[in-house]
């Protein structure tokens, strides 16, 4: 089972493992809102296969996914409005994931930026490379980070780390990302895609029906965290400003920012 169209997203099935492949090297992975609306629907046909046992989402060409691709930005997510219908296949893919039938695993190479981070926070494991580069430049760009994507990132480091990663736009490598609790496992590059292998042979070695029990049950005991409306108004107010536009023209003209906090 694979894909033969001219999506950049792929999925291949290799018993026990259904791999989903972010297969746009050129742009380091970044990912189009096709791509993020595709999502999720591929993920929910490789954990339907009957030989597929574990979800690995990768990338290609030595990275794994380099956030969003800002160039639909001034298009597509130029306001709040925009940016609630481009943030729907974001959190279309968490929620995805949060109830796939199967356990999955990002395999982090290279860039795993912004929205990369997202689709990592996700899955059920993260392995990284060493050399890996992880972060969430949300402050660079003058936007608002999907805040389900938030409520991920403080399940995983707490209220502490996940605001100094905020605040500062900070970019780990793999081996501090794993300190920090970000990825489970770090490993040299060399050895990702083994490791990889057989954390999913050990995954896919236990009962499928006791670790859906698992997994849908950490999930649950995490604390509720429902987003109120003043969150959203401030998500708007990201989008509405001028930072937003100056953040975006940087980022394109690659320069620094120049922000004015209006």
């Amino acid at each position: 089972m694979s894909t033969s169209t001219d999506s950049p997203l792929r999925i291949l099935v290799e018993p026990p493992i259904g791999w989903l492949i972010v297969d746009r090297p050129a742009q380091r992975g970044a990912m189009t809102q096709s791509m993020w609306l595709e999502m999720p629907r591929l993920l929910l046909s490789l954990a339907s296969h009957p030989d597929v046992r574990v979800v690995v989402v990768r990338g290609s060409g030595g990275h794994f996914i380099a956030g969003a691709d800002i160039a639909e930005f001034l298009d597509l997510r130029s306001n709040p409005a925009l940016a609630r219908e481009y943030d729907r296949g974001a959190n279309e893919t968490l929620d995805t994931l949060a109830e796939l039938a199967v356990p999955s695993v990002a395999m982090i190479e290279g860039a795993c930026i912004g929205g990369g981070c997202l689709i990592a926070f996700g899955c059920d494991l993260r392995i990284a490379a060493e050399t890996a580069k992880l972060g969430i430049p949300a402050g660079r760009l003058g936007l608002a980070y999907p805040y389900e994507g938030i409520e991920r990132l403080v399940a995983l480091l707490g209220e502490g780390r996940a605001v100094e990663l905020l605040l500062t736009a900070r970019v780990l490598d793999g081996r501090k990302a794993a300190e920090n609790g970000l990825v489970q496992i770090a490993v040299p590059g060399e050895s990702l895609e083994s490791e990889t292998r057989k954390l999913a042979a050990d995954i896919a070695s236990n009962a499928p029906l006791a670790l859906l029990y698992s997994r849908v049950s950490v999930r649950r005991a995490l604390p509720s965290r429902a987003a109120p409306e003043r969150i959203q108004a401030l998500a708007d107010n990201c989008f509405l400003s001028a930072d937003y536009g100056e953040g975006i023209a940087a980022f394109l003209e690659k320069r620094p920012p120049r922000f004015s906090g209006r």
